[in-house]
């Protein structure tokens, strides 16, 4: 792991104190940051869950399970705090963006916790895509219509789960879920919301003309407000007395709050993010820019995340690993780049940036019998970072001036290898965060500041570890197998469209 671990004992650490929960699409965290945001020591607790998935398309998680584990890590980290939990003055929760779970009328779950990667809305996105102009759609919610955000996925339930579906009342994400359990009332901070599909980005609020076109009226969703809440409900004030009256913040996007923790502020610095899903982001004060291929969300109501997003980074990644155990991944990719005569469109979990095709399959080209295990796996990775190189360029176009960019993110800082690919494949130097909780860690600053305890964002410096610049021989292979695989791409896309014409007949 790049990056000398920030974590100080709990003797030094200094009032205010801020605890953190970072809800991760496969894994959730509660740490203990101080007023320097470092973490305490020992003041940790982890739980991992994969979401469910199925060849439909399935990614979801169980509300019920992966509520119940948060709570017992607030559980853990308070107990480590000792007497010094008084000194904890905000709760902060940096939550995955685009997930739904619907509610009833008595708050209990209608259905699992469907996530950004669940492709199974994909024919509902389709005929929005149809019957909506998405450019249009674009430039007032900052989305595109995709079966991730929240129009596809509630346009799905209600054709293939009528009754779930008209058995909900309230439809929101799962941070929100979490914060109707333990107040027993509704909010979406605008950085949730605005991720949904449903917001309008200058309006600020929920967007009239999507909701009309969805039948939904919006005291089905959550009100929009950065405000926190405070007053538990009695059994979760008489489990955390120290918490009981502090500010829990309503859930803030994980994405921006990466940003924030890696020190990403600004139209200058951009955050390179690999973790289960990879994304290139900006977080200014600005008017939120419209990004072709890409999205405008928000860390709040006064400043814009403008980038772009991929369905396969770390949870390709992983796959690799899993299906080729036998091959040191990291030696592998020390060979010549592209010398193995093969084009990976990595794209298993769909994909987002730039095509936006929630259909899309992975396709590997150029197997002879001379193809060993160690060509697909070097083939694979490089793969990976061709889609990141093709998200720099959108970002690049739609955010002039970026003259930083640090990767965050524990399938990044894990891998020197790999930062040092995707600089030769951006062709740009890129510096590895020094943090290794960027979540965590950015919803703890953002709760400082929205506390008073410091005067903004930037107030507090954030580590930065190696620099890595790009190689010019990696950069000339790579430039060519790009070419290779937007050909291989859109040549599965072509066939996939004369497919889909042949079985309508």
């Amino acid at each position: 792991m790049i990056g000398e671990p920030l974590a100080i004992p709990l003797r030094e650490a200094r009032a205010p104190l801020i605890l953190t929960l970072d809800l991760g699409t496969s894994s959730l965290r509660a740490l203990v940051f101080d007023a320097a945001a470092r973490p305490i020591r020992r003041a940790t607790a982890f739980s991992e869950r994969l979401p469910r998935t199925s060849r439909l398309g399935e990614s979801s998680l169980d509300p019920a399970e992966r509520s119940r584990a948060a709570f017992v890590a607030i559980d853990s980290v308070m107990r480590a705090l000792g007497r010094r939990a008084a000194d904890v003055a905000a709760v902060s929760v940096a939550a995955f963006w685009h997930s739904l779970t619907g509610v009833d009328a008595r708050g209990r779950a209608t259905t699992r916790v469907i996530t950004w990667a669940d492709t199974r809305p994909r024919d509902a996105a389709a005929v929005l895509r149809r019957d909506l102009d998405e450019d249009a759609v674009h430039a007032r919610t900052g989305c595109v219509l995709h079966a991730s955000y929240l129009p596809a996925k509630l346009r799905w339930l209600r054709d293939t789960a009528p009754e779930t579906y008209r058995g909900t009342t309230h439809w929101m994400s799962f941070g929100e879920y979490l914060y109707l359990l333990a107040f027993g009332e509704r909010r979406a901070a605008h950085g949730m919301a605005s991720a949904t599909g449903l917001y309008a980005q200058r309006d600020c609020g929920w967007d009239g003309a999507m909701l009309a076109e969805l039948g939904l009226e919006e005291r089905t969703l959550s009100p929009i407000s950065d405000d926190p809440l405070c007053g538990l409900r009695p059994v979760f004030a008489g489990r955390w007395p120290a918490l009981a009256r502090v500010p829990w913040l309503p859930a803030i996007g994980d994405g921006a709050c990466s940003n924030i923790g890696a020190g990403a502020v600004g139209t200058g610095t951009a955050a390179l993010m690999v973790g289960t899903s990879g994304a290139l982001r900006v977080v200014h004060e600005m008017a939120p820019p419209t990004v072709a291929g890409g999205w405008t969300y928000r860390l709040d109501r006064r400043r814009v995340v403008a980038g772009g997003a991929l369905s396969n980074a770390g949870n390709a990644l992983s796959w690799l690993e899993r299906t080729f155990p036998g091959v040191d991944v990291a030696l592998v990719v020390q060979r010549p780049l592209d010398v193995h005569g093969l084009t990976v469109s990595p794209l298993l979990a769909g994909d987002r940036s730039p095509t936006w095709d929630d259909a899309a399959r992975a396709a590997l080209a150029g197997l002879t019998l001379d193809t060993s295990a160690d060509d697909i796996v070097q083939a694979f990775v490089e793969g990976i970072v061709l889609r990141f190189a093709r998200l720099w360029q959108l970002v690049d176009a739609a955010v002039p001036g970026i003259e930083r960019v640090v990767v965050a993110g524990g399938a990044a800082l894990s891998r020197p290898y790999l930062i040092q690919l995707l600089a030769d494949a951006l062709g740009r130097a890129l510096i590895a965060s020094g943090v290794r909780e960027g979540s965590a860690r950015g919803a703890a600053i953002v709760a400082l500041e929205r506390i008073g305890a410091i005067p903004d964002l930037a107030a507090i410096r954030s580590p930065i570890g190696r620099t890595f610049r790009p190689r010019e021989r990696a950069q000339v292979a790579l430039r060519k197998a790009l070419e290779r695989q937007a050909g291989l791409e859109e040549a599965v896309r072509r066939g996939q469209m004369a497919d889909l014409r042949s079985s309508k007949g």
